[in-house]
């Protein structure tokens, strides 16, 4: 039922051409993803070649939610997933070798973060879960 309300969302918001080649029997979503109608053509070109490369996602964020200041997910430009056949690195090495990726991350907890916004970005993590990540291995000791 998910997936026709899915496929009823996606006629509707997202051009015919740009959602064609979308494998969507390989993307789950997270309850709060509303689905991919916001996302930008070239994103699910992007999205569609990821998953060719690695296999089945969970997209975990589009373009609601919080999110940086000047965000590409606010511009339809970026995701948010978890890879689910293959690890993090492997996910983010084969979105960091697309043409199309513009920025790549990767988060603990196994999330990713790919967009085709026009400066080539890569990062691991963040301050703040780093320090808390610090401050949990010390408490462990």
């Amino acid at each position: 039922m998910r997936r026709l309300i899915l496929a009823v969302s996606l006629t509707a918001c997202v051009p015919v051409a740009a959602w064609a080649n979308l494998p969507i029997e390989k993307i789950s979503f997270q309850p709060q993803v509303k689905g991919l109608g916001c996302l930008k053509p070239e994103t699910l070109a992007m999205i569609s070649e990821l998953v060719a490369k690695i296999g089945p996602i969970q997209i975990t964020s589009t373009c609601g939610g919080r999110h940086a200041r000047h965000s590409q997910h606010y511009s339809g430009k970026a995701v948010d997933f978890r890879p689910l056949a293959t690890s993090t690195r492997a996910a983010v090495a084969a979105a960091k070798a697309l043409e199309s990726t513009g920025g790549v991350g990767s988060y603990p907890g196994g999330l990713v973060h790919v967009d085709v916004g026009d400066r080539e970005a890569s990062w691991f993590g963040h301050k703040r879960a780093r320090r808390q990540y610090a401050q949990l291995a010390q408490r462990r000791r």
